[in-house]
């Protein structure tokens, strides 16, 4: 199954999809390198597609307009399966799992960064369902 890669842009709430497809990360690499200039204080992540979305790359700090202060020199890809699980736990009634969810090192997936990403893991709905 191919993917579809596509930038991010979670400077915004909740995050917008840059309507340009890429066949490969360094193609959308390349991308967010031309997207900088039009969007110089963004904070960019590169979004993999076989729809859903089943990765996101936290890039390296060179690629990125803005965003949290992650220092690593290469793109980071996490499953979207395991930030949804993320976001669960940060917002999880139980003390002991929010507690749990901050402790870790997660320092490219904020709170803040995953409640902008919710639409594109396809929470938003589940969390509308809950009683």
């Amino acid at each position: 199954m191919s993917s579809t890669y596509r930038v991010l842009c979670l400077s915004h709430d909740p995050a917008i999809v840059i309507d340009r497809d890429f066949n490969t990360p360094d193609d959308a690499v390349d991308g967010v390198v031309s997207l900088v200039t039009e969007h110089p204080h963004c904070d960019l992540m590169i979004g993999r597609y076989s729809y859903p979305l089943v990765e996101v790359a936290c890039l390296s700090y060179a690629y990125r307009g803005g965003g949290p202060g992650c220092s690593h020199k290469r793109g980071k890809w996490v499953e979207a399966e395991w930030l949804r699980l993320l976001v669960l736990a940060y917002e999880a009634t139980d003390p002991r799992v929010v507690e749990a969810a901050k402790k870790g090192r997660f320092s490219c997936w904020t709170p803040d960064r995953l409640h902008r990403l919710r639409p594109e893991l396809g929470i938003e709905d589940e969390a509308r369902e809950r009683p």
